[in-house]
């Protein structure tokens, strides 16, 4: 079938080619330095309902004994998880509502001078599946866990694009709200401003008057 004759074809195939891209993303690991006495926070957009996971270790040689604490908080600043003192570790959660999720790594122990190099890789929706672990437990090959990739892709897509467009009206509806505020507030300045010089005409008028000038 010719696809420029269907429109549906094109939006589906566009959507697979997107899908192929956001499943084939290599996953980056940040590299970071923390003084002694320092905070370190990474904060990530999460959709209600989409899966984090993070990995974190200390990178500096281990005769060094250096170790890291870390936590990962909510929208509203409420700890989601917390360890103290490892050399490395991870979080796995669902998010329970859409925002700013932070994490942030310190070290316990205070050191002058000293720095703790700290590597960490935080991945989010479709990239945080444990796909190994879905291979092998409904034991499938190779092919229907590309094909299986591929449709969770899609999936995520599709709801990034539903939650973008959702925060896009959110924005439109807050700024016409603003728009109607300052109409309002701008009639008002305007009444009152002939209030207040309809006030003083009448004021000097009546001077005028009383000092028989008019």
């Amino acid at each position: 079938m010719d696809y420029s004759s269907s429109p549906l074809r094109l939006p589906l195939l566009l959507l697979m080619v997107l899908a192929f891209v956001w499943s084939s993303r290599p996953s980056q690991a940040l590299v970071f330095h923390i003084p002694s006495g320092r905070v370190k926070c990474l904060t990530e957009d999460i959709r209600a309902g989409a899966m984090s996971l993070a990995h974190f270790r200390v990178a500096d040689d281990p005769a060094y004994g250096h170790n890291i604490s870390a936590s990962v908080m909510d929208p509203n600043g409420e700890d989601l998880r917390r360890v103290v003192g490892v050399e490395s570790g991870e979080f796995a959660f669902v998010a329970t509502e859409t925002g700013k999720h932070t994490a942030c790594f310190w070290s316990p122990h205070f050191q002058l001078e000293a720095a703790v190099t700290v590597d960490f890789e935080w991945k989010t929706g479709i990239a945080a599946k444990d796909w190994t672990s879905v291979s092998k437990k409904g034991k499938i090959d190779e092919m229907e866990l590309e094909l299986k990739k591929l449709e969770d892709s899609i999936n995520s897509i599709h709801e990034e694009m539903i939650f973008l467009r959702n925060r896009e009206e959110e924005a439109r509806r807050l700024n016409e709200t603003t728009t109607s505020r300052m109409g309002s507030l701008s009639i008002l300045s305007f009444i009152v401003c002939m209030g207040v010089a309809g006030l003083q005409l009448l004021h000097l008028k009546t001077f005028f008057q009383r000092e028989k000038i008019l």
